[in-house]
């Protein structure tokens, strides 16, 4: 047959594509797909530049990533190779321009700088403190005489009930001291509370040290159920302040209704000074408010049962390790510590800075006191015992 020395071309194409199996892909003409287009090559893509490795990140811009920003853009880079190489949104990369001078301008330390003042802005928020000059006066003056920001809030506004923007709250008070205050104000300001502390700090329980044994005791379980109710006067609550090394002490004897403390200079810490000292101050006082006395276990008091003869009055002790048995003293304390600071030698305080200190304590208003001073409920308790008797 005539065909068969002349093979039909199809036989020929169907030859060909059987003796081709060896031929490399890349070789091949490119699969055309269903709409006329080249159809993707799994072999030919470039998948490193098309898949995010790991979890975007979700925090703030750091300074390390806003120098590879810049980097980049030194580079020629584009928004979305820049996002994909620091796994950030390609929206992080844009508001970041956007905000720091664009393209052409942007700084990688101007804009660091930048984003930590809108922090802060946003931080410290609104202060009505630091927006109302006579507020900020007031608050800068009682601040600097010691008074703490309770004792200034309270005052703002026994003082002036009717202007609410001379009033203010402790807590504000203590924000605009160690959040909107800056530099050397924020230093100045934070000096001048009880604590001093750079940052505000909890509050934590200090540890008591253990003390000796003193003999024929009292202890608070025994004292008078008025004592607690406070609605009788002459009950008083003692204990030392300590200077540096333990070395020097101070006497602080505080009445519990009026809050009224008085300062003992002592020559030492001994049991005999600690005892003349106590009876030389509670002695000018009217026998009828001389009622209970209320200490610790320190061994300063080992005459105590001199001191309760002497003054006619009941000496109670605290259970071992119970501060808050005789808490009024112990919140005075803090106050008196504005005066002498912990690590003070005290042996170096005379008796008219003694007399200074506690006139101070004395004039400043109390919150339980509904802001008045301790010094005027005192001589308000005194001038009603004499009108009685």
């Amino acid at each position: 047959m005539c065909y068969q020395n002349n093979p039909p071309q199809y036989r020929t194409a169907t030859n060909a594509s059987i003796d081709e199996p060896s031929r490399r892909p890349e070789a091949q003409e490119p699969e055309r797909n269903r709409l006329g287009g080249c159809a993707p090559v799994p072999a030919l893509a470039n998948t490193s530049a098309l898949v995010v490795v790991g979890r975007m990140s979700h925090t703030t811009l750091d300074l390390d990533e806003r120098i590879e920003i810049e980097t980049g853009l030194k580079a020629g880079w584009t928004q979305c190779r820049i996002a994909l190489q620091l796994k950030r949104s390609a929206g992080t990369i844009s508001t970041e321009l956007k905000r720091n001078g664009g393209w052409t301008n942007y700084c990688a330390q101007v804009a660091n700088l930048a984003a930590r003042e809108r922090k802060a802005r946003v931080r410290r928020g609104h202060c009505a403190i630091e927006q109302m000059p006579p507020l900020r006066a007031a608050v800068h003056d009682y601040l600097r005489r010691g008074w703490s920001p309770e004792e200034i809030a309270g005052t703002l506004k026994r003082e002036h009930p009717d202007l609410e923007h001379m009033q203010t709250s402790h807590e504000s008070i203590y924000r605009y001291v160690y959040i909107v205050a800056r530099g050397e104000l924020k230093r100045e300001l934070a000096k001048c509370l009880r604590r001093k502390h750079r940052t505000r700090k909890p509050l934590r329980r200090g540890v008591v040290a253990t003390q000796g044994k003193i003999p024929d005791m009292v202890l608070v379980d025994e004292r008078p159920p008025e004592v607690e109710d406070r609605l009788i006067a002459g009950h008083y609550e003692a204990d030392l302040i300590l200077g540096a090394g333990n070395r020097s002490a101070v006497g602080v004897i505080v009445e519990r209704t009026s809050r009224f403390t008085m300062l003992c200079h002592l020559p030492a810490k001994d049991a005999t000074s600690v005892r003349e000292a106590f009876t030389r101050r509670l002695r000018s006082i009217p026998l009828p408010l001389r009622k209970t006395l209320t200490y610790d276990q320190g061994k300063e008091m080992a005459q105590h049962q001199i001191l309760a003869a002497d003054l006619q009055l009941k000496i109670f002790f605290c259970h071992p390790h119970s501060p808050w048995e005789r808490a009024t003293c112990e919140s005075q304390n803090d106050r008196i510590r504005h005066y002498l600071p912990k690590g003070s030698d005290l042996s170096k305080v005379s008796y008219q800075q003694l007399s200074a200190y506690q006139e101070m304590l004395n004039e400043r208003p109390r919150k339980i006191l509904s802001w008045k001073s301790p010094a005027l409920c005192f001589q308000q308790l005194i001038s009603a015992n004499q009108s009685s008797n």
